[in-house]
């Protein structure tokens, strides 16, 4: 449900922020940059606030002289926690709960810095470098980082909104709400905030539509193909170096030759910024709440009386080629491509829609339908449970997936064996000939997965093909 929905108001569209989808969070992160571009005056300064604390945090941990059990360095290891911030409901789903940036990735931050300063840098002119200079720092590591330092102004924001819409808002503790600089600490504090009932009635923050993206604009893979990283270092250096820089080699690279960042820097300082709109040209991971709602009004589908698991599996597979038939037969294959039909979407993309259009009938039909269930070694895409007997394990993919086979050899039958689940379902969605082609003896395959482990796994390609589709749009 949106937030909208859920206070009743009428959202025309054209609103400055972000009207979350309150029960299940949505896979974009506030992109520091796009903060520094802002043109609000709540966030015209706020950039530099953010800088001012990893400024301050270079300079304990400078200070340090490399000594970790330094009473600097230890207070820079505490300033550098980055609980994940629930409220503004962005980030990895519910169910794939994100960790921030606790004690041990604290510790990890600190020592990239301390490597970072070693080889000369001592400051940094945007703190998204440290996604370059520094392993594991992505979209959702950064995201934390700028929600915590800006909580209060986003707190303001929030609440501005609120006052104007006429939303009730409580009073809620917040966690890290702002920093103490003559203490050097974290603080909590209470404030009059909406509250979430798909979260236990916890606070709700809103964010700026044009803060959002899906990797932030500085990036390392962004700047190894700016620079042309490994042209350059061949011209340039005379270093013998792969085509295909990985992450490390990428951050080794960085702080070696820090003027090679410096000039990225200028060039993504000078780009156009992105608005929400293109964005979501790009991506369905927002739009595919209300083109589902859409689509699941205008295709109903019964399901009927379920009276055991066998029952259950074929009225799951019925469920499932439901979503087939969308695709192939009502035109739905239009939504996975991008607007000009050139590009189709990623794995996330299909994934939401296939759940957005079954989630409406399942809630209809008593039937609990989660995405992503953590079972010990990962998340399986798909459960379909009614009571404790009736599962179903559902894998989706796609056909053009490097790791396709491993999912119906290996990925499903060990999570249906970890649920203690024998029914399984595997749907692949193809793009291209070529897909249709590497798909043509996938039931050949889940037959001898099915022998191997003695589960039962049922397999339904999807045909997304553009080219084929006029003749179909006819019947």
């Amino acid at each position: 449900m949106l937030f909208s929905e859920h206070y009743n108001f009428q959202c025309v569209g054209d609103e400055e922020w972000f009207n979350p989808i309150l029960s299940q969070d949505t896979l974009l992160f506030i992109d520091p940059f796009a903060v520094f571009k802002s043109k609000d005056e709540l966030f015209k300064d706020s950039y530099s606030e953010m800088m001012f604390f990893f400024q301050k945090a270079f300079e304990l941990i400078a200070h340090a002289g490399g000594s970790k059990n330094n009473l600097s360095y230890k207070k820079a290891e505490s300033m550098l926690m980055f609980p994940e911030v629930n409220a503004i409901c962005l980030g990895y789903s519910k169910t794939r709960r994100g960790s921030g940036t606790g004690p041990l990735w604290a510790k990890s931050l600190a020592s990239n810095i301390n490597d970072i300063i070693a080889k000369g840098v001592t400051h940094i002119s945007h703190f998204e470098e440290l996604g370059i200079f520094c392993e594991g720092i992505g979209p959702d590591r950064l995201s934390d980082m700028t929600s915590n330092l800006l909580k209060g102004r986003f707190i303001t924001y929030t609440q501005r909104i609120c006052n104007l819409h006429g939303i009730p808002m409580d009073k809620k503790r917040v966690q890290n709400a702002y920093f103490d600089y003559e203490y050097m600490r974290w603080c909590d504090g209470e404030y009059l905030l909406p509250v979430n009932p798909y979260k236990g009635n916890s606070p709700v923050i809103l964010i700026p539509k044009d803060f959002l993206n899906m990797l932030p604009e500085i990036n390392s893979e962004d700047f190894a193909n700016t620079i042309d990283l490994a042209e350059r270092l061949r011209n340039d250096f005379n270093y013998e170096i792969d085509k295909n820089l990985d992450k490390a080699k990428i951050s080794e690279i960085a702080i070696e030759h820090y003027d090679l960042v410096k000039e990225y820097i200028d060039i993504v300082e000078k780009r156009e910024a992105n608005t929400f709109g293109e964005l979501m040209k790009r991506t369905l991971r927002y739009v595919w709440y209300e083109l589902s709602k859409g689509i699941a009004a205008n295709n109903k589908f019964l399901f009927g009386d379920v009276t055991d698991d066998t029952e259950f599996y074929k009225k799951v597979f019925e469920f499932a080629q439901y979503y087939k038939e969308f695709v192939e037969i009502r035109s739905g294959y239009k939504l996975l491509w991008n607007e000009t039909r050139t590009t189709a979407r990623s794995e996330e993309d299909v994934q939401l829609l296939f759940k957005g259009i079954l989630d409406e009938h399942c809630r209809a039909n008593n039937i609990d339908f989660t995405r992503e269930v953590n079972q010990g070694m990962g998340p399986v895409d798909f459960r379909f449970s009614s009571g404790y007997k009736n599962r179903v394990l559902l894998e989706a993919k796609l056909a053009k997936n490097s790791k396709f086979w491993n999912g119906l050899k290996k990925q499903l039958p060990q999570y249906m064996k970890i649920d203690s689940c024998k029914l399984g379902i595997f749907l692949v969605v193809a793009f291209t000939d070529k897909d249709i082609k590497r798909v043509d003896n996938i039931q050949d395959i889940a037959n001898d997965t099915e022998k191997a482990y003695g589960v039962k796994i049922k397999t339904i390609v999807v045909d997304a093909r553009v080219d084929n589709k006029e003749s179909a749009s006819k019947l």
